[in-house]
């Protein structure tokens, strides 16, 4: 019996995949992901981070502006709040944190900004990426100006 070519055994021509050939592919595709997913998350949380980070940047530069100006530090605020004299377009709450800008009128230290979030892990990296002086309390995060 001769076979012509491009034709199985029983006579019928083979097109596309079988259903065992794309379950393994969605298997090498799942493992993919599964290696992936962890680092791309740890990817989004230091980027959140940053930004974070970079706002706390952005108010010691207006409260070290208001220093100069004023020859005194901002006036303690509640959280959230941006002190009277710094410019009013400051956004101290964002979505996941707001920023606190601390003043406690003493020595070495005498003013900061805390991160205050209830995201743990955010707040923890933002932490570890802070340059000295830092500490943290609960779901509070400090950067000391000097």
């Amino acid at each position: 019996m001769k076979e012509r070519q491009g034709l199985t055994h029983r006579g019928f021509t083979r097109r596309g995949f079988t259903l065992i050939e794309l379950l393994v592919v969605v298997l090498i595709i799942s493992i993919l992901a599964a290696i992936a997913q962890p680092r791309l998350s740890g990817l989004i949380v230091r980027a959140r981070a940053t930004d974070a980070i970079t706002d706390m940047r952005v108010v010691q530069m207006a409260v070290f502006n208001y220093e100069v100006d004023q020859k005194a530090w901002p006036a303690e605020v509640a959280a959230g709040v941006v002190p009277p004299g710094l410019p009013e377009d400051f956004s101290l709450v964002k979505e996941d944190y707001s920023l606190d800008i601390e003043n406690w009128g003493g020595s070495p230290f005498f003013v900061g900004v805390t991160l205050v979030t209830s995201d743990t892990i955010l707040g923890i990296t933002a932490l570890d990426m802070m340059a000295p002086p830092k500490w943290s309390s609960g779901s509070k995060y400090t950067l000391v100006f000097q």
